[in-house]
């Protein structure tokens, strides 16, 4: 018989995949080189500069920006990645700052010269509230600054999907589906042990739920971004961030956005 453990978020997302399951995948580190010479290169970026990394996780792309000589200030509600995220910068020694909070209550006014929400950290509040943390990365930046989200397309999850995957101590199984009426994106993970226990977030909702995000459209993304008081420059997919960088494709299971505060604003 299982011995069933309900962990939260921060105990079973954050920690088993964004930093166990994350680094276990071949090329991850060598990705996160590429995307952030993509952002340098899509955005106009400098090293010197700072960058607001929202939804920053263990800090993985924060650090090669360090790396490159970037100020970083890295954002996450989850205690355990910017505890990761500190102990990478202070093993490389590297200069960053990372603080736990909801990316919603940021309160900055002109001080960044980029924004970044990457790997689909945008969307998981809703239509209402995603749009005001956009209004607020308008305010981070600086006139001219720019703002690089990557979003999950509502053209490519549009199925139901179940896979089995073999770990180190154990099995995975990762559901997800799309619920067209709302255009949201969910998935649950169970980890189920070689001792027996099965691991399962905490139910919410009725449901074992680790991610609920909300799908946008780039038309979509666009009509934000403006309401924000953002300029949208370009879209791109992160299925192909060569250079020079080429637009979205449908099939791309995540879409991205570059937008600009507009140096003479209205």
């Amino acid at each position: 018989m299982l011995k069933v453990l309900e962990k939260t978020w921060d105990e079973f997302w954050a920690t088993h995949w964004r930093i166990d399951d994350r680094h276990s995948i071949p090329g991850i580190f060598e990705w996160d080189r590429q995307l952030v010479n993509f952002i340098e290169n899509v955005c106009q970026l400098s090293p010197g500069q700072r960058i607001l990394d929202l939804g920053c996780g263990g800090g993985d792309q924060a650090k090669v920006f360090a790396q490159k000589g970037y100020e970083v200030v890295g954002v996450d509600i989850a205690p355990s990645l910017i505890k990761f995220a500190q102990q990478q910068f202070q093993k490389e020694g590297l200069g960053g700052t990372f603080m736990i909070g909801d990316m919603r209550s940021i309160d900055y006014d002109a001080e960044f010269d980029a924004c970044v929400l990457l790997s689909g950290t945008f969307g998981f509040f809703g239509d209402v509230e995603d749009q005001k943390l956009l209004r607020s990365i308008c305010r981070a930046i600086k006139l001219g600054g720019k703002a690089f989200i990557m979003f999950l397309s509502a053209n490519r999850l549009n199925k139901h999907s179940t896979s089995w995957s073999e770990k180190k101590d154990g099995w995975e199984l990762n559901e997800s589906w799309f619920d067209t009426e709302t255009s949201t994106y969910r998935s649950r993970i169970f980890i189920i042990r070689k001792n027996g226990t099965l691991l399962r977030p905490k139910a919410e909702s009725g449901y074992h739920a680790n991610e609920v995000v909300r799908c946008y459209t780039i038309p979509e993304m666009r009509e934000m971004l403006s309401k924000a008081g953002l300029r949208y420059v370009a879209s791109y997919s992160d299925d192909d961030l060569s250079v020079p960088p080429q637009p979205p494709v449908p099939e791309a299971v995540r879409n991205i956005v570059v937008a600009e505060r507009p140096i003479e604003e209205k």
